[in-house]
């Protein structure tokens, strides 16, 4: 019995985790201006920021696989992959932090940087900033 109740809380933890991720990945995407990233500007544009498809472009991989890690499908991605997607999406320090504990479920489950995401969460996603302007 207790097997179960854990394999559920762990299956609800990584539920909550996916649904953080996709709602992170997309606040990032609608902080990044496609000339920032050095992409053509397109006359018509529903929502600020990049589409999927631009960001799965930056990243080297396909539209469909980007989707479908965002969206929250259970993914398994590289520590590598992350990089180059904090990188895509021109991401702080802290930003880049919570991207590789949502990203990977071992960072996430084991609760490392705790703080920082819960300094993160505060913060509305890291867009305002977390240390004051007199941070080194």
């Amino acid at each position: 019995m207790l097997s179960l109740e854990v394999e559920l809380l762990e299956s609800d933890n990584d539920l909550a985790r996916r649904r953080e991720l996709r709602s992170f990945l997309m606040q990032c995407r609608s902080h990044v201006a496609p000339l920032d990233v050095g992409l053509p500007r397109v006359a018509r544009r529903r929502v600020p920021g990049l589409r999927r498809g631009e960001v799965a472009e930056l990243v080297g991989v396909s539209v469909d696989w980007y989707r479908s890690f965002e969206s929250g499908r259970p993914v398994r991605v590289s520590p590598q992959f992350v990089a180059r997607l904090s990188r895509a999406l021109r991401l702080t320090a802290a930003q880049q932090m919570t991207l590789f504990q949502l990203s990977l479920p071992e960072m996430y489950h084991l609760g490392a940087g705790l703080d920082a995401r819960a300094a993160f969460k505060a913060s509305h996603y890291g867009f305002a900033e977390i240390d004051g302007p007199d941070s080194a």
